[in-house]
């Protein structure tokens, strides 16, 4: 009973995030899957994440250097490096390594692109996903771009929160999961 109780509680939370997230001033941008011959050009490298070994909450963004749109991450700037003028295919193969530095065994990347609100490409993102026998299901990042009304696209990365609970459940660093 309680595990069904836990389970309730994790996907009751899970809405409320995602509804309060809908619920940020602007525009819901919803990304789709990417294949990676379609990563052409040259990058801007955000490398959110790995800051301990534990850190799961990994991803790499590659934004297109060709843009004009603001970006950021919503988050204080010392959670991600930053690298300019990055070319495709060497963009894709540091991000790949870069989201496996967990000490968390992960199955696949994913590959997404990201909308600019006009129709266009912004850029992409990569992201770990794990086997499902490491925390019960493989991606487990709740993570959203709002295009403001200023005309900002702000990235916000969350945890899910059965994996927040499970990591600090089994002593892991909470310390960079709660932005």
């Amino acid at each position: 009973m309680k595990e069904i109780t836990s389970k309730f509680a994790g996907t009751v939370l899970t809405v409320l995030v995602m509804a309060l997230t809908a619920c940020a001033p602007g525009t819901q941008l919803l990304t789709s899957e990417a294949q990676p011959a379609a990563v052409t050009g040259t990058y801007t490298l955000l490398l959110y994440g790995c800051h301990y070994p534990d850190d799961v909450k990994d991803v790499a963004i590659l934004l297109d250097e060709r843009s004009t749109q603001p970006f950021e991450i919503y988050d204080i700037k010392t959670s991600y490096k930053v690298k300019k003028g990055v070319p495709a295919q060497e963009a894709l193969s540091e991000a790949e390594a870069f989201i496996r530095c967990s000490s968390h065994r992960v199955n696949y990347t994913g590959l997404r692109s990201i909308p600019d609100g006009a129709g266009g490409i912004l850029g992409y993102e990569v992201r770990p996903l794990y086997f499902p026998t490491e925390f019960g299901f493989s991606d487990i990042m709740l993570i959203n771009y709002v295009m403001t009304k200023d005309g900002m696209i702000r990235a916000y990365i969350k945890l899910h929160p059965d994996v927040e609970k499970q990591l600090a459940a089994s002593g892991g660093d909470m310390s960079n999961s709660g932005k």
